[in-house]
């Protein structure tokens, strides 16, 4: 590729198409997800692939946590339609069936907290999550501002549960364009996740962001944008 790649972008669970705006790469086109959390992921997919990238040429795939998950399927099921990818923190699928019975479990109560619980709420119960940790103050402000899409937010823990998907890792095979693939070094679960996908890819980067956790789109955005773009420019 030559100049800055068009980049179509996935933001992640309680996040907005704004998360990506730190990075400051031209010719990034966020979508709202929130407006598409009635969708499976084969539907979803097709509509990704058509009418979300309209006037796109192949663009870079990117995608954060739940964002990453949807991208992933994305490769899966529609490898021609993109030039390569930008996986953040994400999960390519369970692979013991009773794992997706608990976590589809798990994600029912998160829905059933989205719809029901003051937002206030809400958002303490789910930012004091361990892995997550403190969100910066920009980032709490936007979840705040989503308590009006409730049931969009409540929609995606159910349509889009990790305990609804396959494990992608032999379908992720077909897709054989640059993969670059980030994790922050104090996420050491979804570090490790990246490391075996080495062999899934046939062209595969891995990049850990030191002093970052599962959230290092926000946090380290100068070194995620700068390995996006010394590997695609």
């Amino acid at each position: 590729m030559s100049g800055a790649p068009e980049i179509l972008a996935l933001h992640g669970n309680l996040g907005s198409p704004a998360d990506w705006e730190g990075l400051g790469l031209p010719e990034l086109r966020a979508v709202d997800l929130w407006e598409h959390t009635g969708s499976g992921f084969r539907e979803f997919v097709e509509a990704l692939a058509g009418p979300l990238s309209e006037g796109m040429e192949k663009p870079l795939l990117a995608g954060y946590s739940l964002g990453g998950r949807l991208a992933l399927h994305a490769l899966a099921l529609r490898p021609e339609r993109w030039g390569g990818a930008v996986i953040v923190s994400a999960h390519p699928g369970l692979c013991c069936v009773e794992d997706r019975l608990a976590r589809r479990a798990s994600d029912a109560i998160w829905a059933a907290r989205a719809r029901d619980w003051a937002w206030e709420d809400f958002l303490a119960s789910w930012n004091e999550q361990p892995l997550l940790g403190a969100p910066a103050e920009g980032l709490l402000k936007r979840q705040q501002a989503l308590e009006s899409r409730r049931e969009e937010v409540a929609a995606a823990f159910e349509t889009w549960s990790l305990g609804r998907q396959e494990d992608l890792r032999r379908a992720l095979r077909v897709f054989s364009g640059p993969v670059l693939w980030i994790t922050g070094e104090g996420d050491g679960r979804y570090t490790r996740i990246g490391e075996g996908m080495a062999e899934v890819f046939s062209d595969f980067r891995h990049v850990v962001v030191p002093g970052c956790g599962h959230r290092v789109l926000g946090e380290g955005g100068a070194t995620v944008a700068q390995a996006i773009g010394g590997g695609f420019a």
